[in-house]
């Protein structure tokens, strides 16, 4: 750790936070790469391979299978590696799915590439946001959570401005770049408190906690409260794994986190992001589709950054039914969009803003919402003892329906058109918010004993209490 003298309130925290959640720039380009590379790998044979449609469809694929078989894994190296090393771990994979695609020369060796980034997102979308829950108070516990979202977000905006000014070779090895300066920075950050302490070291853990939260925060009271609850909850009689998913506070925080996740992905955004350009491309001859895309990535930023303050200001379920709600009614008006240009093209003429715009809407809302919110919820839902197995089982549930989502895109676009798979779309972000009116409590500025309590009171008294 570096000493560094603390000029303002949770100083340490944030800059934890933002160094850890920087690996996540290099993830985001992963996401971001798909959009930009899709047009000029399959229609203008750029690079080495000439990929038809489907081809690369498996390409864009295999980033959330690699996620989804990481998932369970993950689970175990967070507990035996720790938070920390964990995240390093997966800096390994990362690179080595840019050093593959970079110079693929056949096209099995962009599939393993693309297996191996997905991989890495997904250890680190488990690793990260328990890594930033266990180093940030209930304060500002939502807004540094957000940060993981916020580099997402930024590494996509990056590969869609980018690569309007190099080729995609150029565009992966800036993308692999960027990764290398993580690694010296994140070294001088600490392991969590909550895990230091699991292995018995509650001076370190201490010293982590003064760091963290300043030399007057009462360290050695915290962490003896701390130690106390993992040692209640060690003394505990030996619980097994179906012992515990079977109490009342762990189904409902379950239900919860796997809807939130469900929905997430169902709402289409990896389908929206991983195909941006193809569906401008769709929506208007006329239509820059390069600048177009850009937007949507700008949008996506400024949408993280709004969470980052609003999210413990307004509260998590509130932001999650407006985001929504709003998602909803941009896939409707996308819907009508590509409706009315299919059965009346001469009535659409001059209207190639609203696809910008309806898209601009829902990514926006989505990183108000759905986007960050779920992956801060997760570090503060679950106990100690479930914390890693609900994390691989959110991951799992998560990527595993993005496989599902972006491989049937293309299809559904066939079978359904382009207006109804967007009103598919806006069905099930309308039947998202409804289900965090009904089954998600509100954790903003709250402890984990209170976020217990409520998970296991009753439902009408949760969704009652702002």
């Amino acid at each position: 750790m570096i000493n560094l003298r603390y000029r303002f309130a949770n100083q340490n925290q944030y800059i934890a936070a933002l160094t850890a959640s920087y690996v996540a720039l290099s993830a985001g380009m992963v996401y971001g790469w798909a959009a930009p590379a899709g047009p000029r790998l399959v229609g203008d044979g750029e690079g080495h391979l000439a990929l038809n449609s489907d081809q690369f469809s498996w390409a864009v694929a295999f980033t959330p299978m690699g996620a989804a078989l990481v998932a369970i894994p993950c689970g175990r190296m967070l507990k035996s590696l720790g938070r920390k090393n964990a995240i390093l771990f997966f800096v390994i994979p990362l690179l080595m799915g840019w050093t593959l695609l970079t110079f693929a020369q056949v096209i099995p060796m962009m599939y393993i590439g693309r297996l191996c980034q997905g991989a890495a997102v997904g250890g680190l979308t488990i690793s990260l946001p328990i890594y930033i829950g266990e180093i940030a108070n209930e304060k500002i516990r939502g807004t540094v959570g957000s940060f993981f979202q916020l580099m997402l977000n930024l590494g996509m905006l990056i590969s869609f401005s980018v690569s309007t000014a190099v080729n995609i070779f150029q565009l992966n090895v800036i993308s692999g770049f960027l990764l290398l300066i993580f690694g010296p920075m994140f070294m001088f950050m600490p392991e969590t408190p909550a895990f230091l302490l699991q292995l018995g070291y509650k001076n370190k853990a201490i010293e982590v906690l003064k760091w963290l939260e300043g030399p007057r925060c009462g360290a050695a009271t915290q962490i003896e409260l701390l130690q106390n609850q993992q040692d209640a909850l060690m003394n505990q009689p030996k619980r097994t794994l179906k012992s515990s998913l079977l109490e009342p506070r762990t189904r409902s925080a379950l239900l919860a986190m796997i809807g939130l996740v469900a929905f997430l992905q169902l709402s289409g955004i990896n389908a929206v992001l991983f195909y941006a350009t193809d569906i401008f491309m769709n929506a208007s001859d006329s239509l820059n589709y390069q600048v177009a895309t850009i937007i949507v990535g700008a949008m996506q930023v400024v949408g993280t950054v709004v969470a980052s303050v609003a999210v413990d200001r307004v509260g998590r379920r509130w932001l999650l039914m407006i985001s929504g709600v709003i998602m909803c009614a941009s896939h409707v008006t996308l819907g009508v969009y590509f409706h009315l240009l299919h059965n009346d093209p001469i009535r659409m003429e001059n209207q190639e803003w609203v696809p910008v715009l309806s898209l601009s809407a829902f990514v926006t809302m989505f990183s108000v919402g759905f986007g960050p919110v779920p992956w801060i919820m997760i570090g503060e839902i679950f106990a100690i003892d479930i914390k890693e197995f609900a994390g691989s089982l959110a991951i799992f549930t998560n990527f595993g329906l993005s496989l599902l989502v972006t491989k049937t895109f293309n299809p559904l676009r066939e079978g359904l058109g382009e207006a109804g798979t967007f009103w598919l779309f806006a069905g099930f972000c309308l039947l998202g918010a409804v289900f965090v009116f009904l089954f998600v409590p509100e954790t903003k500025g709250k402890s984990f004993a209170q976020i217990q309590s409520r998970l296991t009171g009753d439902k009408l008294q949760c969704r009652a209490e702002k």
